[in-house]
């Protein structure tokens, strides 16, 4: 039986990803309106409707009249629907890019600031600065990294502690990697992005600020040496 209601605007409706997990959870997008529905909630769920962003919460009746929370006398109706599982509504579809210098469209999600930078395991360069790096470092350093390079001369760096030359910090989650200092918002676990995604097991996701991502399969990545980063610095150049 259903007990509780949630609307959204239409501009809020993606926090409705924050229940993406939760059983039983329907939705119903109706006049620039979502609307969330569930049974019987516990009082973790409680705490979880309540801290969702921009929702307005209702009891629901037995006759589908709502309550707001703490109200004694009904206000309007769930809407008839259709009504159909949040899981199968929701669903991120962002369209897919190599790092070869082309970069896809911003997804739903966002990257917003975190007080939690953590240490980075990639860093995003170029790769002149990774040539001149790389031609006096000692073999037993390069040999902490794998990397990969983009025809546009940009190039990822994985390996901790990451190159000590100028670049964009990286931090990884279960293969989604962000900026250092930022995460995504509304927060999901790792595991939904790379479904989302659609990224297979061994590919890696370079997620930027601006919200555009992009699609590393591991065969990309070679072992770094002087004469792998060398060649690949040549590539580049002849193109």
């Amino acid at each position: 039986m259903i007990r509780w209601a949630v609307r959204l605007s239409s501009a809020d409706a993606r926090n409705a990803v924050r229940l993406w997990r939760v059983p039983g959870v329907e939705v119903c997008a109706v006049e620039r309106m979502v609307w969330l529905r569930g049974g019987e909630p516990d009082e973790a769920f409680e705490l979880r409707l309540r801290s969702l962003p921009g929702a307005e919460r209702f009891s629901v009746l037995p006759d589908g009249q709502l309550c707001a929370p703490g109200a004694l006398v009904p206000r309007g109706w769930l809407p008839r629907g259709p009504w159909v599982a949040l899981n199968a509504w929701l669903v991120v579809e962002p369209p897919v890019a190599g790092l070869a210098g082309r970069l896809a469209e911003p997804v739903p999600l966002c990257l917003v600031r975190s007080a939690e930078v953590g240490e980075p395991d990639a860093i995003l360069t170029d790769i002149a600065r990774w040539e001149s790096y790389a031609s006096t470092a000692p073999q037993v350093r390069l040999d902490r990294w794998l990397f990969t390079a983009a025809g546009d001369g940009r190039v990822l760096v994985c390996g901790r502690p990451v190159p000590p030359i100028p670049g964009l910090r990286l931090v990884e989650r279960q293969r989604v990697l962000t900026p250092a200092g930022w995460t995504w918002s509304p927060y999901v676990e790792p595991a939904i992005i790379r479904s989302a995604g659609g990224l297979q097991p061994g590919e890696l996701m370079l997620w930027h600020a601006d919200g555009r991502w992009e699609r590393i399969a591991g065969e990309e990545f070679v072992r770094a040496t002087r004469s792998a980063v060398r060649k690949t610095a040549e590539a580049l150049m002849e193109r």
